[in-house]
């Protein structure tokens, strides 16, 4: 109720969805090229596309949460936030992930790849993001072990009110020869505590690149490429979405796959997959000194202005991708929202192909989350005791992960904290 009533405060002075302030803003200046009704009804859709980071590194209120973020997820009405609270307390991220969910109409997702939390003894590390992920990580433990710890990860996850993992890795980074069988057990202990599974990164990554700093060019023959990427194809029908990755690769195309119609066609062909697709952090692009790899596609006038980021969201989109990460402040993501929208009404070709893929997008966004809804809006009240059993289940750092055995009866003590009172909103 406290982190409630300090969200409420923090949007008071903030304007509502309905105000269209963005759509007015472009008409007054003369930058608006299509009906009125038809731009107001884009930005209403807009923000679905977005997933945000958003921060709270030194706010030591009820919400781990920078001010700026809460009216921004409600005025855009974004469609998913990745956490960065630069918390480890239980009860402050548990609490912030509740209230920004009571923030969009539609359900929120609240996506992660990793999170730690603060035990009794140490802090314990949650999720996939490992280098190699997790399934790569834990490929030494047996099967039963691996099964425990991923229904561990999903436990934790579940009760801090993540319902997206971003994971499991599967690609080649894994150097896991049985990376479809240990990913379909993740997904399947994430799928049972109601957590949506996205797959990354598609096609593969390349070998000691770091895709943060640098995309070399890659040359894989065509069939080569194929083989590296067929685990999506074996693993489509377990993943609710597929992340893609800032991959160069002039064999199939000059441009990087986030930037990429063809690879995009590649992944909906050669696995299948129909729903949606999410970009890799787009501001990871700006450490790039090589901007070579950011070649292809004269990006047209409609972009010109922009926001860099906003320029990539706006290609991105347009090359097939239904949700882009954007990373940065809640000014950053304003920034990139202002432009995609004022790149989409313009009345260019390549606008009107813009304003077509955004639709296209929302609607299927719209569809995936109505499908999903219980699952996204469930809830669990786990207490802190039980999240502090898990932490100490843990493999500790430094275990031997070939030889580590969980304490099986701690384990099951866990089980009927997550069956606890559940609230669907």
């Amino acid at each position: 109720m406290i982190a409630l009533v300090l969200l409420f405060g923090l949007l008071s002075a903030g304007p509502c969805a309905s105000q269209s302030l963005f759509v007015d803003s472009l008409a007054a200046r003369g930058n608006l090229e299509i009906p009125l009704d038809s731009a107001r009804k884009l930005e209403s859709e807009m923000g679905q596309l977005l997933i945000v980071n958003v921060d709270g590194f030194g706010y030591s209120g009820p919400l781990a949460l920078e001010p700026g973020f809460a009216p921004m997820v409600q005025r855009l009405q974004i469609g998913g936030v990745i956490p960065h609270y630069g918390s480890t307390s239980y009860e402050r991220i548990r609490r912030t992930n509740r209230a920004l969910e009571e923030l969009t109409d539609l359900p929120l997702l609240v996506c992660s790849d990793i999170v730690k939390l603060r035990g009794t003894a140490r802090t314990g590390v949650f999720g996939d993001g490992y280098v190699g992920g997790f399934v790569g990580r834990f490929r030494r433990m047996t099967d039963e072990q691996f099964q425990t710890l991923a229904r561990l990860n999903a436990f934790v996850f579940s009760a801090i009110g993540i319902n997206v993992a971003l994971g499991p890795t599967v690609d080649t980074s894994t150097a896991d020869p049985r990376a479809v069988d240990r990913a379909r057990l993740a997904a399947d202990e994430l799928k049972s505590c109601g957590i949506q599974v996205v797959l990354k990164h598609f096609p593969y990554l390349p070998p000691e690149a770091n895709l943060h700093r640098e995309s070399p060019d890659t040359k894989v023959p065509l069939e080569e490429a194929e083989r590296r990427f067929s685990v999506f194809r074996d693993l489509a029908a377990e993943a609710d979405m597929i992340m893609t990755t800032h991959l160069l690769d002039s064999s199939v195309d000059r441009s990087l796959v986030t930037f990429s119609r063809p690879w995009n066609a590649l992944l909906r062909d050669g696995t299948g997959f129909t729903g949606p697709l999410m970009s890799d952090g787009l501001l990871m692009l700006k450490n790039y000194s090589d901007r070579s790899a950011f070649a292809g596609e004269v990006p047209p006038a409609d972009f010109a202005g922009l926001d860099e980021a906003a320029a990539w969201a706006a290609r991105a989109i347009l090359a097939g991708h239904d949700l882009v990460i954007v990373e940065g402040s809640a000014a950053q993501t304003v920034r990139v929202f202002e432009g995609l929208l004022a790149a989409a009404c313009h009345a260019s070709p390549r606008a009107r192909e813009l304003r077509t893929r955004v639709e296209e997008s929302s609607a299927r966004i719209a569809r995936w989350k109505k499908e999903r809804e219980t699952a996204l809006r469930h809830v669990v009240d786990v207490p802190l005791s039980a999240v502090q059993l898990a932490i100490a289940l843990l493999p500790p750092d430094g275990a031997d992960l070939a030889s580590f055995r969980f304490d099986a009866a701690g384990f099951a003590r866990l089980i009927p904290s997550l069956e606890a009172t559940e609230v669907s909103r």
